[in-house]
């Protein structure tokens, strides 16, 4: 009576084991390692550009799975602007910077351009407004690595870049 009470019971843990492998072998779909909360905020974070003219202490983005994004960008005086649209981001080159379009729709519609690299929990990102063009400012290139927004005819360097850390709140 033993010995078929173990093989019952080993024939039902075969059985299990065999229906959970066959369960997780469905593929997973991926999901891009761009999905999910940012923060930057603080010299050395924020992009000494935005903190220049707009005054800008703190950026909370946030990218979506369906490929739009939700921003929050607050000004040293405590005052809020909301951004939103959807994303597209190309490949990464050897570096693994990739490139981004932003095809903003509130709180006005114009599209920005950039590179962004996620090391981990931290993101290096830079953008600037495309469509409508700003006059004698041409967006960065994954082959210009980060640094190279052209402006006035010269590489704007830091200007622009923007850090980021996953939240994990």
């Amino acid at each position: 009576m033993k010995i078929k009470l173990i093989a019952l019971l080993l024939a039902f843990a075969l059985v299990a084991y065999a229906c959970d492998s066959s369960s997780s072998s469905e593929p997973e779909e991926d999901i891009d390692e761009l999905v999910g909360a940012w923060v930057s905020e603080g010299v050395g974070n924020v992009a000494p550009g935005l903190a220049i003219l707009v005054q800008t202490a703190r950026i909370d983005a946030e990218f979506f799975e369906n490929q739009t994004y939700s921003v929050v960008s607050v000004d040293s005086s405590g005052a809020a602007v909301n951004f939103e649209g959807n994303w597209v981001a190309g490949e990464p080159n050897e570096e693994g910077i990739r490139t981004i379009t932003l095809n903003q729709s509130v709180p006005t519609t114009l599209t920005s351009s950039g590179i962004f690299r996620v090391d981990g929990d931290q993101m290096t990102y830079e953008v600037i407004q495309s469509s409508p063009a700003l006059e004698g400012v041409t967006p960065p290139t994954p082959e210009g690595g980060f640094g190279s927004t052209i402006q006035g005819g010269q590489q704007a360097g830091p200007l622009w870049i923007q850090r980021y850390e996953r939240d994990r709140d």
